[in-house]
């Protein structure tokens, strides 16, 4: 003889079941998660990666040209050259003057100005200032549209960001003024770190570079390996569903 199976809770069926209820066993959807504009933590952390790298670049360049430039030797061999290369040619002069100062361990300090893009690519400067402007517009949109748990990539937009607006104060508003020289190298980007006595492979790399153009690559780098190896969009945080057992006497 056998008698039916007592369940130790409400009917399946019955409205005011677990599995009915908000927070009971059943499947959670998955939530969309909450972008970042409209998280203050994320807007903070992005702000602050950003002025925190563009005021390092700035200030680095401002402090090293300073520097070099202090030399009271410089004018009358700016002066000279000049006059061989042209009164307007201010950045052959610099150039010229071959001002640097090694630091240690391959690192030299190379006083240096690019008119181009990466590399010294050449490039209109209205091209490259239009192209600028659409790289900030970008990196802003990536960032708002970003999950606002998402803090490294938060932290590798603002390095890039930060980088081109460095190199775009540059081109838009800073000036080399060489002493002896009257006219000042404008619509340029400052660079000064020079690797070129490091030997990798056989080959010595030959650019002059800045903190903007460092905090560029990184930026880059963070950002491929979050796509890389980060979570996937398609993975389910889902809970898995609990089953009740019942029993038979």
């Amino acid at each position: 003889m056998t008698r039916r199976a007592m369940t130790t809770g409400p009917h399946p069926k019955d409205g005011n079941s677990p599995a009915n209820q908000p927070g009971g066993d059943s499947p959670a959807p998955d939530k969309p998660q909450r972008p970042a504009w409209r998280s203050t933590a994320a807007i903070i952390l992005f702000v602050a990666v950003t002025l925190g790298g563009l005021a390092a670049d700035l200030w680095s360049k401002h402090a090293v040209f300073s520097a070099l430039l202090a030399d009271p030797d410089i004018a009358p061999r700016a002066q000279a050259l000049a006059k061989q290369v042209g009164p307007d040619q201010t950045r052959d002069v610099l150039k010229a003057l071959d001002l640097r100062h090694n630091v240690g361990g391959g690192l030299r300090l190379t006083l240096s100005t690019n008119p181009g893009v990466v590399f010294g690519l050449p490039m209109p400067p209205l091209l490259v200032a239009v192209a600028t402007v659409l790289t900030i517009l970008m990196v802003s949109w990536f960032f708002a549209v970003s999950a606002a748990r998402s803090r490294w990539t938060h932290i590798a937009l603002g390095l890039i960001l930060a980088g081109a607006l460095g190199n775009f104060y540059d081109r838009m508003i800073a000036k080399v003024f060489i002493p002896g020289v009257e006219s000042p190298v404008t619509g340029q980007v400052r660079d000064f770190l020079d690797l070129s006595q490091i030997e990798v492979l056989g080959r010595n790399y030959p650019y002059i570079f800045n903190v903007a153009d460092v905090w560029l690559v990184v930026g880059v780098i963070m950002l491929m390996l979050y796509w890389i190896f980060g979570p996937k969009p398609n993975q389910s945080t889902s809970r898995p569903s609990r089953i009740r057992k019942t029993r038979r006497a």
